[in-house]
C-alpha cells in the first residue's frame, strides 16, 4: 500500500476529530494573544499535545515535530512573552495550513514544515534543523572506483575558494546568480576533479551533482539553500588548512547529507545525478516540482491578488505617463511635480514588499530625473525623461507576472527592454564565441598534447580583444593579451607534454572573463571581483596587469 491510500485510510478514521482539535486550538490561542491569560496558554497547550498524539499515530513526523517545538515553546519561561506569541502564532498558521493541504492531496512532505518548525526554535533559542532533517540516507556505500588524479591541486586551492566565494556573493545577494552559479560550478569541477580519488572526492563529486540539479532544474533558492553554499565554503577552507581529513568529521558529514538531500529531490535518474542517486541508493520521494508547487499553495497572497495589484500599477503607470507628458510640454504645475514624485516613490515600496527590489530600485533611482527636469536644458530633458520611461515599461511588462513568476524570472524575461544598442550584442557574441572556440581548443590539447587544436587560438582572442576594446573594457583586453603572450611564450615553442595544471589557469582566466562579460551585458551589478579573479589568475602565469 503506498503513502496516498495510507494516509487517506488513517485520516479518514480521524479527520473529525483531528479538525476539531486544530480549531480549538486556534480559539484558544486567539483568546491567550488578546488577554494574555495563562490560562488560555494552557487550554492551547493541551489541545496542541492532543494533535501531536494524532499525528504521531498517523506517522506524520513534521506535524508532529512542530506540535512537539510549540508545546516545548509553550512551557519554556525564558522566552519574552510578545516573542512567544509571534513565533507561536506564525507557527500555527503554518501547521494549519499544512494540515488542510495534507487532507485535501493525502501526501505528506515534512520538509515543507522546516521554516516553521525553525521559526519556533529560532525563539527558544535552539540550532534551526536543515532541509535534509527528515532525510535517511547512508554516506559510507560502495561507491564507483576513480582513477586517482595526476593534477597536483594544493597550490590552486586559494585560488579555487576565491572563484566559489565571487560566485556565492552573488547567490547570496540575488546579484546576478546565474553568473554566481557558473562561478561555482567552475570551481567544484575543478575541486572534483582534482581530489579524486581521495577522501575528498565523495564531497566534492556530490557538491556538483547537487549544483548541476539546482541550476538546471530551477529549484527555489531558499534561505537554508543559500546557506549551504556558504556552509561549503567554510568547509573548503577548512580543507585548505587540515587537509582532506576533515571529511570525516561530523560538519561534513552534515553538509554531505544535506546535499545528497538536494540531490534526491532532483527528477533526474541519468548522468551525474543520476550516478549519484544510484551510488548511494536514492529514492526520490518527491521532487522539488511538487514541493515548489506545495509551497506556493502554504504561502502568501493568492494569484487574485496579484491580479488586483497589477490592475493597479498599471492605472497608476498610465497616470504617471501622462503627467510625464505634461512635464515634457512644460504643463506642470509645482503641486503636480509633487504629486508625480509621490507616486514614484509609493510605486517603488509596493514593488520591495512584493520582492521585486531590482525594479523598485530603478523606480527609485529615476526620482532625481523627476525632481531635474524643470531645470534641465531640452536635449536633458529628453534624456531623462527616457530613462524614466524605460523603467516604467520595465514595470509595465512585469506586473503581469506578479505572483506568477520570480523576481529572477521577471528581471531575466524582461531585462535589458531599451537598453542595449545592436552594436553592443553583436561585440557581446563575438566575445563569447572567441572565448568558447578557445576553451574548447586548450581542453582538445590537452587531452592530446597535439597544437594542431591550438591553431586558431590566436585569431579567435585577437577578436575577443578588438570587441572588448570597442565596450572600452581595456582592462580586459589587457588580460587577453597576456594570454596570448603566454601561449606563444610558453605552449606553442615548447617540446613537453601539455601542462594540464598551467593550461587549466589558462581555462580560469578566460571562463573568468567570460563570467565578467556575462555580467556587465545583462545588468548594473559591479563584477569587479570576477575581474580580480582573472588577474589572480594571469599573474600565476607569469604575467601582471596593470
Amino acid at each position: 500500500m503506498n503513502q496516498v491510500s495510507n494516509i487517506s485510510v488513517s485520516i479518514g478514521l480521524v479527520r473529525k476529530e483531528l479538525e476539531t482539535t486544530l480549531q480549538k486550538a486556534d480559539g484558544y490561542f486567539s483568546q491567550f494573544s488578546e488577554s494574555l491569560d495563562a490560562s488560555h496558554l494552557k487550554l492551547f497547550a493541551d489541545e496542541l499535545n492532543l494533535a501531536r498524539g494524532t499525528f504521531k499515530l498517523l506517522e506524520l513526523p513534521g506535524a508532529e515535530s512542530l506540535a512537539t517545538e510549540m508545546v516545548s515553546l509553550v512551557g519554556d519561561g525564558a522566552v519574552k512573552q510578545m516573542l512567544k506569541v509571534d513565533a507561536l502564532g506564525r507557527a500555527l498558521i503554518s501547521l494549519t495550513q499544512y494540515i488542510t493541504l495534507l487532507l485535501e492531496r493525502e501526501v505528506d512532505h515534512p520538509i515543507l514544515l522546516i521554516p516553521a518548525i525553525n521559526l519556533v526554535r529560532k525563539a527558544g533559542g535552539h540550532k534551526p534543523y536543515t532541509e535534509s532533517h527528515f532525510f535517511l540516507v547512508n554516506l559510507r556505500p560502495k561507491l564507483p572506483e576513480i582513477e586517482k588524479s595526476n593534477l597536483n591541486i594544493k597550490p590552486h586551492l586559494p585560488r579555487i575558494r576565491l572563484m566559489f566565494q565571487a560566485g556565492l556573493l552573488r547567490v547570496l545577494k540575488d546579484q546576478n546568480p546565474v553568473v554566481g552559479f557558473k562561478l561555482i560550478q567552475r570551481s567544484l569541477v575543478l575541486l572534483e576533479r582534482g581530489l579524486r580519488g581521495s577522501l575528498a572526492w565523495p564531497f566534492w563529486w556530490t557538491s556538483l551533482a547537487a549544483l548541476e540539479a539546482i541550476v538546471e532544474e530551477d529549484y527555489e533558492l531558499t534561505l537554508a539553500r543559500r546557506m549551504l553554499f556558504a556552509r561549503i565554503d567554510i568547509l573548503m577552507r577548512t580543507m585548505i588548512k587540515n587537509g582532506v581529513k576533515v571529511f570525516t568529521n561530523q560538519i561534513a558529514n552534515e553538509l554531505h547529507k544535506d546535499l545528497l538531500h538536494i540531490v534526491s529531490l532532483s527528477s533526474k535518474a541519468e548522468g551525474l545525478v543520476g550516478d549519484v542517486k544510484n551510488s548511494y541508493a536514492i529514492k526520490s520521494a518527491v521532487t522539488e516540482s511538487i514541493l515548489k508547487d506545495e509551497r506556493k499553495l502554504l504561502a502568501g497572497p493568492d494569484i487574485g491578488s496579484f491580479d488586483t495589484l497589477a490592475k493597479a500599477f498599471k492605472e497608476e503607470i498610465n497616470s504617471v505617463k501622462e503627467a510625464l507628458d505634461s512635464a515634457e510640454k512644460e504643463l506642470l504645475s509645482e503641486d503636480e511635480f509633487d504629486e508625480l514624485k509621490g507616486r514614484l516613490q509609493r510605486m517603488s515600496n509596493v514593488l520591495k514588499v512584493i520582492q521585486q527590489d531590482a525594479l523598485g530600485e530603478r523606480i527609485e533611482k529615476q526620482l532625481s530625473n523627476v525632481i531635474a527636469l524643470t531645470s534641465l536644458n531640452p536635449e536633458e530633458k529628453v534624456t531623462a525623461l527616457a530613462g524614466i520611461a524605460d523603467a516604467l515599461l520595465q514595470v509595465e511588462l512585469a506586473s503581469d507576472k506578479f505572483g506568477r513568476q520570480s523576481s529572477k524570472q521577471i528581471q531575466q524575461e524582461i531585462i535589458g527592454a531599451g537598453h542595449y544598442y545592436e552594436a553592443r550584442i553583436v561585440l557581446f557574441d563575438e566575445i563569447n564565441a572567441g572565448l568558447s572556440v578557445s576553451k574548447r581548443a586548450i581542453a582538445a590539447f590537452v587531452e592530446s598534447s597535439d597544437k594542431l587544436h591550438l591553431a586558431n587560438i590566436s585569431q579567435a582572442l585577437v577578436g575577443v580583444k578588438g570587441a572588448l576594446i570597442f565596450l572600452n573594457e581595456d582592462q580586459c583586453a589587457q588580460i587577453i593579451s597576456m594570454a596570448m603572450r603566454f601561449l606563444n611564450e610558453k605552449v606553442l615553442p615548447s617540446d613537453q607534454p601539455a601542462d594540464e595544471a598551467r593550461l587549466e589557469v589558462l581555462a580560469d582566466v578566460l571562463t573568468s572573463i567570460e563570467y565578467y562579460i556575462e555580467t556587465v551585458s545583462q545588468s548594473d551589478v559591479s563584477a569587479t571581483d570576477i575581474l580580480s579573479l582573472a588577474i589572480k589568475s594571469i599573474a600565476q602565469l607569469g604575467y601582471k596587469v596593470a
